[in-house]
C-alpha cells in the first residue's frame, strides 16, 4: 500500500512545481510587466534544447553507442559530462533565443521573463507531469489495479522498481523533489538574466560564466546519481547555496541593466 504521507508528498510536490511559476507570473506581471511572449519563447527553449536537442544526445552517448556508455561509466566523467552538457545546451539555447529572437527584449524583466518560462517548462514537466503519473500509479497500487501492467517481464523490470519507491520509498524524499524546483527556479532566473547582460553588455565572458555556473550546479545530483555523494541532503544544501547567490544576483543586477541604458 502507498501511505497518505507519500500520496499528500506526490500533490504537494505537483502543486509546487505547478503553483509557483504560475504565482511569480501573476506577480511579474503586475510588478515588473513582464512580456508574455518572452515568457513563452523561454518556455519553448527549454523544450528544444533540453528535452530534445540534448536528450538525443543523452541517448546516443550514454545508452545507444556502447563504448561511450562505457566510458562514461566513470563517475567523475559522467559527472563532467552530464554537467556541462547541461550548461552548454541550455546557455546556449538562451544565448541564440535571446540573440536573435528577443532583438526587441532585451531589459531586465525580460531576462526575468525567459528565466521564468525556462525554468518552470522544467519543473512542470520534470516534476508536475511526473508527480501526476505517480499520484495515478500510487491511486492503482492501493486499489489493486497496478500489478494488472506487470504483464511481461519487460514491463515488471520497468515498473516494480516505481512501485518499490511508491511502497517503501521516504515520503520526505519525494516531497524534496518539489522543494528542489524552488531553487532550481531561481537558478534560472539568475542565469536567464545573466545571458541577457552579456548579449547587451556585449560581454560574451558572461555567457561562458552562465554554463559554468550551470554545470556546477548539475554536479552535486550527478554525483549522487553515481552514489559518489550518498546524501541527498548535501546535493539539496549545495543547490541551496547556488540559489541564494541567484537571488541575490537577480535582485542585484536591475542596476546595472539601468546604468546601460
Amino acid at each position: 500500500m502507498v501511505s497518505s504521507g507519500t500520496l499528500v508528498s506526490l500533490i504537494m510536490s505537483f502543486i509546487i512545481a505547478i503553483g509557483t511559476p504560475i504565482f511569480l507570473l501573476v506577480f511579474f506581471k503586475k510588478r515588473y510587466k513582464i512580456s508574455l511572449i518572452v515568457l513563452l519563447i523561454g518556455m519553448a527553449t527549454f523544450f528544444l534544447f533540453a528535452s530534445v536537442l540534448e536528450g538525443l544526445l543523452h541517448s546516443y552517448f550514454l545508452v545507444w553507442n556502447k563504448s561511450t556508455k562505457q566510458f562514461f561509466e566513470n563517475p567523475w566523467l559522467f559527472m563532467l559530462y552530464g554537467g556541462l552538457m547541461a550548461g552548454i545546451f541550455e546557455e546556449t539555447g538562451r544565448f541564440i533565443m535571446m540573440k536573435f529572437a528577443l532583438k526587441k527584449y532585451r531589459e531586465w524583466k525580460d531576462g526575468l521573463a525567459f528565466g521564468l518560462g525556462h525554468g518552470g517548462m522544467e519543473a512542470i514537466l520534470l516534476v508536475g507531469v511526473n508527480s501526476i503519473v505517480m499520484i495515478v500509479f500510487a491511486f492503482m497500487i492501493n486499489n489493486g489495479t497496478f500489478d494488472s501492467l506487470l504483464m511481461s517481464d519487460q514491463t515488471k523490470e520497468a515498473m516494480t522498481p516505481i512501485k518499490d519507491q511508491l511502497t517503501n520509498g521516504s515520503s520526505f524524499i519525494i516531497l524534496l523533489g518539489g522543494i528542489e524546483r524552488l531553487s532550481a527556479l531561481s537558478i534560472h532566473l539568475g542565469l536567464s538574466i545573466l545571458v541577457m547582460y552579456a548579449i547587451r553588455s556585449r560581454k560574451i565572458l558572461f555567457f561562458f560564466l552562465a554554463i559554468i555556473i550551470h554545470a556546477v550546479f548539475d554536479f552535486p545530483a550527478a554525483l549522487y546519481q553515481v552514489g559518489v555523494i550518498k546524501n541527498i541532503y548535501i546535493v539539496e544544501l549545495l543547490i541551496a547555496i547556488i540559489a541564494a547567490g541567484s537571488i541575490y544576483w537577480v535582485v542585484k543586477s536591475r542596476k546595472l541593466f539601468k546604468d546601460e541604458m
